[in-house]
């Protein structure tokens, strides 16, 4: 792995399985980072438990035990949702214990956003305290469309301040949300705000978007995956295989998971594809 692009895999590729098999999954496909997936509506079994001391200490014994590190934690959740400086409480402070500093979440809907940016402010302390950095996500889908284009993106940021706020981009949720957009030229500017990147590519397939291997979707990924070297700018695969979504953003949920073989495929074409650029 280039040492100048520290890449984790975010877990929701493994949505249905422990974290032990997870961990020793992403070992296995050539990774030292991971980035857990603990994002409401994508992937199963969220609760608050998650957050606790004793999965922090668990996380961090199977850290230990298949030589894994973390930076950041997905956290998505409606950020205008009533009593959030309480529920993001436990989730920076798990963070903290674990090693994670970046804190990747989408917004909320568009009408919602006024009452997110009063919710984020208030996080302010929060955020000081544990050292970690909100990383503000453009959403794939109109739960989220309170962010859509990195103009959005940047004027949330002048009102919140950049320094313990920031962009954590992602071109699949851009294109899945909006296909005429310029992805190339969204993603490479972003780079200017981002502390943080989700890699993920994209077809559309029967009428439905399709998350697939990066290289074998529609997002040219050459020139992004250079700049994120030479800005040494953390990022993750994520590759949401269980997910798709309608051609109207609607995000869906398959029944079952995903075979850990198809997934394991996925990864290790994923980085090869990367470590080629």
């Amino acid at each position: 792995m280039d040492n100048k692009l520290t890449l984790s895999v975010n877990t929701s590729i493994y949505d249905g399985y422990d974290l032990e098999t997870t961990l020793a999954s992403i070992k296995k496909c050539g990774f030292d980072h991971f980035e857990l997936a603990y994002n409401q509506g994508y992937v199963g079994n969220l609760n608050q438990n998650l957050f606790s001391v004793e999965n922090a200490n668990m996380v961090n014994n199977l850290k230990h035990k298949y030589a894994l590190s973390t930076l950041a934690l997905g956290c998505t959740m409606d950020l205008s949702t009533d009593g959030l400086f309480d529920i993001f409480s436990s989730r920076l402070h798990f963070a903290q214990l674990i090693g994670a500093k970046y804190i990747n979440v989408c917004t909320t809907k568009l009408e919602n956003k006024q009452k997110m940016l009063e919710n984020l402010k208030f996080l302010r302390p929060l955020l000081e305290e544990t050292g970690c950095v909100l990383c503000l996500e453009n959403g794939g889908d109109y739960n989220f469309d309170a962010f859509i284009t990195l103009e959005d993106g940047v004027t949330l940021l002048d009102i919140l301040g950049k320094d313990i706020y920031a962009l954590n981009f992602d071109p699949g949720n851009m294109f899945t949300y909006n296909k005429e957009l310029n992805l190339n030229s969204q993603s490479v500017n972003s780079l200017a705000y981002s502390q943080y990147f989700h890699i993920k590519d994209v077809v559309i397939l029967e009428d439905k978007f399709v998350f697939t291997p990066i290289g074998d979707g529609v997002i040219n990924y050459q020139y992004i995956i250079q700049i994120l070297k030479q800005k040494n700018i953390p990022c993750s695969l994520e590759i949401p295989l269980r997910m798709y979504r309608d051609l109207d953003s609607t995000p869906r949920r398959k029944e079952n998971k995903v075979d850990i073989n198809l997934i394991e495929e996925t990864l290790i074409k994923s980085r090869e594809y990367i470590e080629n650029i």
